[in-house]
């Protein structure tokens, strides 16, 4: 493990250690058997897994102007109960079963009440309260209330565009004519700005700091818009034992990828109509399903795709390097960005 791994794992420790004492607190302070159960499942659905990156991200947004703490930790939770309360309502309406590897959360209540109906109803709830949640971790941080007052605005502006985002992509799927360009805007809204672009500048406003604000939001953009095409790469091209989820769903889930688009844009009638049907199947064939990736190949669309992406990275890079932060956390956020280009899960 190299210095900036090292320095990643023990941020990840300290972010698992708070949002354990968070959900412990939270079991403590309730009386209600039903309710103590949908904590516990919020509880086991937050813990299980996941990179801990936006909360990393916040973190580190906060350590390019001053030395990490206690508050910063309990404040960066909140961008990490926020990530399951959107993922929780997106498996719902992507009819997900799974999740890092486990039942998604409606799945899993789902087992204990043998009621899909109900099951779904509470998850969607769930989701509403673990949303309440998330404010309230960063509200009751410590920090001063002006600063806390502008990363709490900026919080739940990245939950508004998440969920504009969310609605672009709802909409996609009706539209066959799908664009390179409204699929840039998708990303940037719906994984951009709560993924990467949001954390960081919470963090930076959590530590006082304005003038570093513009360039912070053009690195977060770009490299949050190419975690998202590396997430699409992964859902075609990956390894379901790493990425913990099944390498057809996107295609099932009829996601129009960059992938997809560009394989669409480049194929002649008789494969357009046959993209179409793959992404409209709902259940695509061992078959259908190498011959689409055959096609993405073919057509340019991997390499395209690549490009793209490590286009993103560098103009990110780019406007790191504006920053007028401690190097080191500067330093920090270029690993990230070329653990996003290569990483594989």
């Amino acid at each position: 493990m190299n210095e900036y791994s090292i320095h990643l794992s023990s941020l990840k420790d300290k972010i698992e250690k708070e949002l354990k004492n968070f959900f412990e607190k939270k079991l403590d302070a309730c009386d209600d058997e039903n309710i103590r159960y949908v904590i516990k499942e919020l509880m086991e659905f937050t813990m299980n897994g996941g990179k801990r990156l936006r909360p990393i991200m916040m973190i580190t947004g906060y350590s390019l102007f001053h030395d990490i703490d206690d508050n910063i930790i309990k404040a960066s939770i909140s961008i990490e109960l926020a990530q399951s309360y959107l993922l929780i309502h997106d498996d719902i309406m992507d009819q997900s079963d799974m999740r890092r590897g486990r039942p998604s959360f409606h799945r899993s209540v789902e087992t204990r009440l043998n009621d899909p109906r109900n099951s779904m109803n509470i998850a969607i709830v769930a989701g509403d309260l673990i949303d309440s949640f998330s404010h309230e971790a960063l509200l009751t941080s410590g920090f001063d209330i002006k600063n806390l007052i502008s990363a709490d605005y900026e919080f739940s502006k990245v939950i508004e565009d998440t969920g504009k985002g969310q609605l672009i992509d709802i909409f996609s799927s009706l539209d066959d004519e799908f664009s390179e360009s409204r699929l840039m805007k998708l990303h940037y809204m719906k994984t951009a700005r709560y993924t990467i672009e949001g954390p960081l500048v919470m963090g930076a406003m959590l530590a006082g700091n304005k003038k570093d604000i513009d360039y912070l939001r053009i690195y977060g953009k770009n490299i949050g818009i190419a975690f998202q095409i590396k997430d699409d790469i992964l859902g075609l091209f990956g390894d379901e034992k790493q990425t913990g989820k099944s390498i057809k769903s996107d295609v099932n889930e009829g996601k129009k990828t960059l992938l997809m688009i560009k394989a669409y844009e480049r194929s002649n009638s008789m494969i357009k109509d046959y993209i179409k049907t793959c992404l409209s199947s709902g259940d695509i064939s061992d078959i259908d399903f190498k011959k689409l990736k055959d096609i993405v190949v073919s057509t340019g669309s991997y390499n395209y795709s690549l490009k793209i992406m490590e286009d993103l990275i560098s103009k990110g890079k780019s406007a790191l390097k504006m920053v007028s932060g401690n190097e080191e956390s500067k330093a920090m956020l270029e690993y990230l960005s070329d653990y996003i280009l290569n990483r594989s899960n």
